[in-house]
């Protein structure tokens, strides 16, 4: 194995992944200007990975770009980071470089792919908390992917913008605080399907320790016991 696949090296790294979660994230057709969505088609389905590709098209120049994007949704950051390595692990060119300088801020680990001759970033691939993404050129000329590496993980990570928020698709949900004990689990959403109606998507923000999923449940376990903000949003797909 390429050592530089190694995800207990990636864990190290991790921060910011810990302690955010996306439970039913989803492309819409509205999240690229100047591209259209073709096609979503969803690859994998078991009980802990849900895996969707999407299919774009450039409305400038739709006859040579296209672009796709996968999603992998996972039960928590170690398993994405998993999702990830064996992604890696799969693809033609055994040594893909580590994302350097603007490309090394996104997400908890990121892979580039450039096309030789113009240095265009024309595959990215990256962790944020319990996804996986992998974005990559896929029409007859290369284009750079890496504005719409930086859109998605922008997505993952922060809570919505306040643009976002006035247009009603996103509304807080209970709890805004959480008091945990010390290293011990703490039940923030019992279930989340129940809590994302309609097809939702649920971003859950903490400000330390640990999210994953079980079963239907989203724990929490944080070191250091106490009131904790809970950021908890339901963005609308309408």
């Amino acid at each position: 194995m390429n050592t530089q696949y190694n995800v207990d090296e990636w864990a190290a790294e991790t921060t910011r992944g810990r302690q955010v979660f996306n439970y039913n994230y989803r492309m819409l057709g509205t999240e690229v200007k100047g591209w259209k969505l073709l096609k979503v088609v969803t690859l994998q389905e078991g009980h802990d990975v849900t895996e969707k590709a999407y299919i774009w098209q450039s409305e400038g120049d739709p006859e040579n770009e296209m672009i796709r994007v996968d999603i992998t949704e996972r039960h928590n950051w170690r398993q994405a980071q998993e999702s990830l390595q064996g992604h890696l692990m799969e693809c033609m060119r055994s040594d893909v470089p580590r994302g350097t300088k603007k490309l090394a801020q996104l997400g908890d680990v990121i892979f580039v792919s450039r096309e030789p001759h113009t240095d265009v970033a024309a595959a990215i691939s990256f962790t944020r908390g319990n996804v996986c993404v992998s974005v990559s050129s896929v029409g007859k000329r290369n284009v750079d992917v890496s504005e719409i590496a930086a859109r998605l993980d922008g997505a993952l990570s922060g809570p919505p913008a306040k643009s976002v928020v006035e247009t009603g698709r996103v509304r807080a949900l209970t709890p805004k605080m959480a008091t945990v004990k010390a290293n011990e689990a703490y039940v923030l959403i019992k279930n989340l399907p129940k809590s994302a109606p309609r097809g939702r998507w649920l971003k859950i923000i903490v400000p330390d320790g640990e999210l994953s999923r079980k079963g239907d449940a989203l724990i929490y376990v944080s070191a250091q016991g106490g009131r904790k903000p809970v950021g908890t949003f339901a963005v609308s797909g309408n």
